[in-house]
Parts: structure tokens; sequence; C-alpha cells
């Protein structure tokens, strides 16, 4: 009975279900508080697997904290810290909780330093949990590493935690760190290297019998060493994640997702100083949010968002210069990047004067504010009396007549603007639109012909074309 107890504990534990391990706890809480002395060490039957040992002790320490969170009794967690706290593997235990907490809040810095104290800690120590508990730390401390900007000081770590994995036969561990691995080559621009791990990842998904996801990885592998480009759209169809080049005819009742896709992921503290940069710019602190923007981008150099976004505060500051720089950048690290191209192509004619302010307001406004559609054809309307040649007035006068139901209209829209677009991401845009809402067969088809080839388009435009005319 109390095997049949202790295992049901670790099992809600094992799942995450703190509701069912509360239930069990208080049901069984004497029995819990008497034989808990002899579960402190491990069985013979769980030894010999190090992910079943972790598995093992991180239930017991979730049985522990929920005596002292839930029933008030700190007794269990006294006894699994020992006398002052001088047990060194619930000591190392700790502190890999305490750093998974503190890299779950973007603190990597001080993360590490407590990730490099553990392994000095446990050097010379030796056991079942110590063969369990290296990998993770090392593995925990490349992360870290890659999150600083510090991409080449993560790939010792990391290496040494898959190593130990192999050595031990742990399977999932060796997949964690071989996508740690693959991403960490790819941030450093080791094209050749990131490719031969891909191909061990595939490798090691065929040994556990993951076919079907090991051949995915195998043409990633190959796209990797051809030379993968910054930027690319891909296609998610139902969740699942499409090359265009490899995606046929996608029927009417499919959901289909255009998504951005670079060649290295981005860092978590630019990504969080970018988001708060986003919040201060919604409430109209332009300046502040420039200020979190650019820290974003010293955060992750080869960030592009952070740089984009920095464009949009400029412009919104009326720093029309330094957005033409910022959008330099941004097409620089991904080409292509959201609307980059023809918000570079605004910063520069405002720039230059060949476009007032309240001319650049309109188009934003027409394009982001959330008024109905009938005021944005009424703004519009205003707007092409004073700027006719104006092709983003007549992109967004169109989505206006489309979203009130009037094809037609929206359709000649789209023509009219035509005639103006030089700019290849608005006139791709242009050309997208038009195919997608004319009557005409033929129109349609060589609208969204020219949309999907044209050079220098708006990307996610290109990609709605090519999917639209393999479904015509």
């Amino acid at each position: 009975m109390a095997d049949q107890i202790r295992d049901a504990l670790i099992d809600a534990a094992a799942a995450g279900d703190e509701r069912r391990l509360a239930e069990l706890c208080a049901a069984h809480r004497d029995e819990i508080r008497r034989d808990f002395p002899s579960w402190t060490r491990v069985p013979e039957t769980v030894r010999a697997d190090p992910a079943a040992v972790q598995r093992y002790g991180g239930g017991l320490v979730a049985v522990a904290q929920c005596f002292a969170a839930r029933l008030g009794d700190p007794s269990l967690l006294d006894r699994l810290r020992g006398p002052d706290e001088s047990n060194p593997v619930i000591a190392w235990q700790r502190s890999l909780g305490q750093a998974r907490a503190l890299m779950g809040e973007a603190r990597f810095g001080v993360a590490r330093t407590l990730l490099a104290g553990a392994l000095a800690g446990a050097d010379g120590l030796q056991g079942s949990a110590v063969a369990s508990l290296l990998p993770i730390t090392h593995g925990m401390l490349g992360e870290c590493c890659l999150q600083l900007g510090e991409a080449g000081a993560a790939i010792e770590p990391t290496v040494a935690a898959l190593r130990l994995c192999e050595a031990h036969g742990d399977i999932e561990g060796v997949l964690a760190y071989l996508g740690n691995l693959f991403e960490i080559q790819r941030y450093l621009g080791q094209p050749g290297h990131a490719a031969t791990t891909a191909e061990r990842y595939a490798a090691a998904l065929e040994s556990a019998g993951h076919v079907g996801h090991a051949v995915g990885w195998r043409r990633r592998a190959a796209r990797v060493r051809a030379g993968e480009p910054p930027n690319r759209v891909v296609a998610v169809v139902d969740g699942e994640r499409h090359e265009l080049a490899d995606l046929g005819a996608v029927s009417g009742d499919r959901r289909v997702e255009f998504v951005f896709e670079r060649n290295r992921l981005t860092l978590e503290p630019a990504r969080r100083r970018a988001g708060d940069g986003e919040r201060l710019g919604g409430e109209g602190r332009h300046a502040e949010a420039l200020d979190a923007f650019r820290e974003a981008a010293r955060l992750d150099p080869f960030d592009p968002h952070s740089r984009y976004l920095a464009g949009l505060a400029l412009l919104q500051l009326g720093r029309h210069g330094e957005a033409v720089a910022e959008y330099e950048a941004t097409e620089r690290l991904a080409p292509g990047w959201f609307n980059c191209r023809a918000d570079l192509w605004l910063a520069r004619e405002l720039a230059s004067g060949a476009m007032t302010a309240e001319l650049y307001r309109m188009v934003y406004l027409l394009e982001d504010a959330p008024a109905p559609p009938q005021e944005k054809v009424r703004l519009a309307d205003a707007a092409l009396r004073t700027a006719p040649g104006l092709a983003p007035l007549h992109l967004f006068r169109g989505h206006a007549l489309r979203a009130l139901g009037a094809p037609a209209e929206a359709a000649s829209a789209y023509r009219n603007g035509l005639t103006y677009a030089a700019e290849p991401d608005f006139r791709s845009r242009l050309l997208s639109a038009l195919g997608m809402t004319t009557e005409s067969a033929p129109e349609r088809t060589a609208a969204l012909g020219e949309a999907a080839a044209l050079p220098g388009g708006n990307l996610i435009a290109a990609a709605m074309a090519t999917v639209a005319l393999r479904t015509s």
C-alpha cells in the first residue's frame, strides 16, 4: 500500500497535476509522514535509469513542497535538506530549481552564475543522482550562455550535456541537446556544423521510431547546408509547417497562415525588451519605446524586429533620417521582414520631403487604426484628393471596400493603385489583393503570377499569391 501511494504521488508530480497531488497528500498525510524517510532512498529498480532517478527525486521534492505549502508541515522539506542543509545533492537540486525560475524571468546572467557554482560544488560527487543532474546542469548553462548572446561559450556545456546523455542512452536528452546545439550553431553562422547536427538529430529520431519527423529534419539539414536564407515565409496549414516549395494545392476548408522563418532564433532578453517597447508605443510613449527597442537590438544584434520597431518609433517622433537607417538595418538582417520595404520607402519619401507628415499619418491610420471600414473609405477619398498618385492610399481604400462587401469597387481601387505603384512592396500587395478579389480569371492569374515573382516585393503577399495560384 505504501508503494502504491508513493507511486501515485510521483505520477501526479511528474504529470504536473497539482490538484491530484494535493488531494493525495491530504488523504494520506499520516501514511506519507510515516513512510517518507524510507522513500528518500532511491529504489533499486529506479537507480539504473538517470531519467527515472530525476523523476523520482523531483516527485519527492514536490510532495515535500505540497506538505509545506498546503498542509503547513515543513518536516518533509527539512528531511530532504538534511542536517543544516548539508546534503550536496539536495542543494544541487535546489540550485537547479532556482536557476530554472531565473531563466523563466529572463535573468540568464544570475542563473548562469548559480549553475556554474552548482557544477563547482558537484566536483568529486558520484552516484546515480549525480549522473542525472550533470547533463541537466550543463545543458541549462549552455542555454544561459546562448541567451546572453555568448553563443561561442554555449558550445562546450551543451556538448558536455549531449555526451553524458549519449553515454547513458537517454534519447530524450540526446534530442534536447542536439536541438540546442543546432540553434547555437545557426546563431554562430555555422551552417555546415548546424546541418551535420540536424542530420544527427534525424538519426536519433529514427532510432527512437519517429521516422516521419526524421524525414523533416533531413530536409532541414539539406536546406541549411545549401545556404538557409536570412528570412523566408513558410505556410502553416492546420497547425503544420510547410515550405512553400513543398506545398501543393490547399482546399478552401483548411486554415492557412503565413509566418516568417529566420536563420537564427531571437534571444529571449531581446524579445522581452522589444515587447516592453511595443507596450510603451501603444501608450504613445514613443521616445521610451525607442529606448527599449534599441536596448533589445543591443541584447541581440541579429534581431530584425527590434530594428523594425525602432524605425516605426522614429517615424512617430518625426526623425525620418534615423528611421531610414533602422529600416535599412532591418532589411540587411532579414530581407522582406514584415512591411519593412514599404516602410523604408515611406521613410525615404518623408526624409526627402516628397511626402508630408500629414499624408504619412493618413497612410498609417488607414493601415493600422481600428476605425470602421466606411470611415477608412472616407479618409482615403479625402487623402486621394490631395495625393491621387500615392499607391498605398489606393491599397488601403481597396481593403476597406472589400471589408464592406464591395469586391468590384475594391478591385477597381487596386487597379488604380497599380497605375502609380512603382515601389515593389506596395505593388506586390496590390497585385495579390487584386488577384484575390477580381472576378476575371485571366486577370486573377496574371496578377497573382506577377505578385509571386516580383523581385523585392512583399514576402507575405508573394506567399499568398503562390498558394492561391496552386489552388485556383
